[in-house]
This record gives C-alpha cells, sequence and structure tokens, in this order.
C-alpha cells in the first residue's frame, strides 16, 4: 500500500517578513563581515581589491580593445565604452 506524505509552506512562495529580519539584523551583518573578512583575507592586497580590481579590468580592456584592436568609440570616452 503506498502512504505519501504531502508537505506544504506555511505561508506565500516569497513572503518577506521585514519584522524578523529587522530582529535578526545584527546576524545578517556579522555574516557579511565574516564573508567579506574570508574572502579578501587570503589576498596581498586586502581590501583594496575590491576597489582594484574593476580598474585594472576596465585598463585591459581600454589596450586590448582601443589600442590593438583599433575600435573606434565615436567621440564615447574610451573608460565607458
Amino acid at each position: 500500500m503506498n502512504h505519501y506524505t504531502y508537505i506544504s509552506a506555511k505561508q506565500k512562495r516569497f513572503q518577506l517578513n521585514v519584522g524578523e529580519v529587522w530582529k535578526y539584523r545584527y546576524l545578517t551583518g556579522l555574516l557579511a563581515k565574516k564573508t567579506f573578512a574570508l574572502q579578501y583575507k587570503q589576498t596581498l592586497l586586502g581590501p583594496a581589491w575590491i576597489l582594484l580590481n574593476p580598474l585594472l579590468t576596465g585598463i585591459v580592456y581600454m589596450v586590448v580593445f582601443g589600442r590593438i584592436a583599433g575600435i573606434r568609440t565615436d567621440g564615447i570616452p574610451q573608460v565607458l565604452f
């Protein structure tokens, strides 16, 4: 004989209880701080890498697409392109 168990949620699927989130705000901050520390702890530059990574990526794109490939930007600054 087959027995089925149905499991259903008590609330709607994406209902956000703001009061409960506010109640555990310290936990959210703690987890964010922990994630930040773990992610940048092993890098030589540490938190400065947050700013250097997009800056260096932009410079590489400018050199590759602007200088090497010779793609014109029609008056748009190379950084924005």
